[in-house]
């Protein structure tokens, strides 16, 4: 049995609806398309929202549906929209968060401390907490917000760009990180080099200490 599609809907719900896809354009698809660029792939709990704004769009072209029902519809589907771009910032803030992570990883072996004249780590870390302390923020105004969730888009955003600062400080600096990993492994191969020498030396030096003994006492 077919579904009966209405050929019309009153002008609040076309304003609602208007409204709900402007977001959609405006705020949720150049986030998305971030987002998707970081992660290699489309967000699982994002798609889950969209088909849900999706399902509720749908029943307002249900002939018999009241205007007020639509209405009411529309604002859910606005719902799972809101939380649809708030997982974006989230998935956002925890692609930076793993790339600061992974970079702090791959020199933990490297003296960066004297990148810059010594200036470049207590920058970054300056960078990097501002970063943390305004995600922090962002989620507390989110929880605090409930339901008018989208307040907390401005703060998220706001945690976003200070990430991004953070990675592009990082970048700024690769050439001097660079020399620093470089000078790191030239220290490494010349330890390693002073050990091999050391144990030489000791084994020969010892093998001739044994043979002096054996002389001596022969003597």
């Amino acid at each position: 049995m077919g579904v009966n599609i209405s050929s019309e809907l009153p002008i609040s719900v076309q304003n609602a609806m208007g409204k709900l896809y402007d977001d959609y354009t405006n705020k949720l698809k150049p986030t998305l398309a971030l987002a998707e660029s970081m992660t290699k792939k489309f967000p699982g709990p994002i798609l889950n929202e969209l088909r849900a704004v999706n399902d509720h769009v749908s029943r307002c072209f249900i002939a018999g549906r009241s205007e007020d029902d639509c209405l009411k519809e529309l604002q859910k589907g606005h719902g799972h929209l809101i939380r649809a771009i708030l997982d974006c910032y989230k998935t956002l803030l925890i692609e930076y968060d793993k790339k600061i992570e992974n970079f702090f990883y791959q020199y933990k072996d490297v003296c960066i401390a004297v990148v810059n004249d010594g200036k470049f780590l207590p920058e970054l870390t300056l960078l990097h907490d501002k970063a943390i302390e305004l995600t922090v923020k962002a989620k507390q105004t989110e929880s605090r917000s409930y339901p008018e969730k989208e307040i907390a888009y401005s703060k998220y955003q706001d945690a976003i760009l200070a990430f991004a600062e953070v990675d592009k400080y990082i970048k700024k600096h690769s050439k001097g990180l660079a020399n620093a990993k470089q000078f790191a492994r030239d220290q490494s191969k010349n330890n390693h080099k002073f050990s091999i020498y050391s144990a030489l030396w000791g084994t020969l030096f010892g093998a001739i200490a044994t043979l002096l003994m054996k002389c001596l006492i022969g003597a």
